[in-house]
């Protein structure tokens, strides 16, 4: 990854940390788009300490993607200031928020997980062109199996709904959708997309369960998923895993793959 650019969505924790992590350790420059920069400051000097990398090779920058301003407002940034980037990561998600609508009055998870990535995978696409061969990485679920059927794709495109805890999975589906589509029409130009489920991992992204359950439902369902978690949710370590592979592992510029998942290597 020596002399190769990449931008993590959420690089700051969980998923996003570990793979910021693992990439600075194989030489990369990694650029880490976070809405919380008071997490993010705490993120870049963890990471620095623990990677020893070279301070040039790392860099923070603002962007909240449940707004649209903000997307637009770094991309703008992004491609004057940086001459490369090899590799996008749209990594960041949210689960629940007390939120149901965004400042653009948009379902705030179908925009922050889904919307907001797209716009701002099509504003960076001619600086993915100009790094060819180069990658877009799309870190789904496997709650895109899950979402509402039978409304059909209207539970996909309703982006206006005021469902909270209807949104996460039709978020994750439009996602792999996306890719998809974006394989096809960027696979004559270098361009390589690939969608990923990490698997069942526990980070901070489950945080927001206990104020969307309320205190005493989640005293009862705790326990219950702390079980769950011993015996079957993934380290952050171990779900970055396939997001690295999708990042690093040459022979996948020669394959016509888009899913992947467990990748343990």
């Amino acid at each position: 990854m020596q002399g190769k650019t990449v931008l993590i969505t959420g690089g700051n924790a969980g998923i996003g940390y570990e793979t910021a992590k693992e990439l600075l350790r194989q030489g990369a420059r990694v650029i880490i788009a976070c809405r919380n920069m008071d997490k993010g400051h705490q993120a870049l000097i963890k990471l620095c300490f623990e990677t020893k990398c070279n301070k040039k090779n790392i860099r923070l920058m603002e962007c909240d993607l449940s707004s649209f301003d903000s997307v637009r407002k770094f991309a703008k940034l992004y491609n004057t200031e940086e001459d490369r980037l090899d590799v996008l990561i749209c990594n960041a998600g949210l689960i629940y928020t007390p939120n149901i609508y965004s400042k653009d009055g948009l379902n705030y998870i179908m925009q922050a997980n889904y919307l907001g990535h797209f716009l701002l995978t099509n504003l960076l696409l001619d600086k993915l062109k100009q790094c060819k061969p180069s990658r877009i990485i799309n870190v789904s679920s496997i709650a895109h199996k899950y979402p509402p059927t039978t409304k059909g794709l209207t539970a996909l495109t309703n982006f206006k709904t005021d469902t909270i805890w209807g949104s996460y999975c039709p978020s994750k589906a439009c996602q792999i959708l996306s890719s998809y589509k974006l394989k096809h029409d960027l696979l004559s130009q270098d361009v390589h997309v690939f969608a990923l489920n990490p698997g069942w991992v526990w980070t901070s992204f489950q945080d927001p369960l206990r104020p969307a359950l309320g205190t005493w439902l989640f005293l009862i369902v705790y326990p219950l998923l702390r079980i769950l978690k011993f015996i079957f949710a993934k380290t952050p370590y171990i779900g970055a895993r396939t997001t690295v592979y999708c990042a690093v592992e040459p022979s996948l510029e020669q394959s016509s793959d888009l899913y992947y998942e467990y990748v343990l290597n």
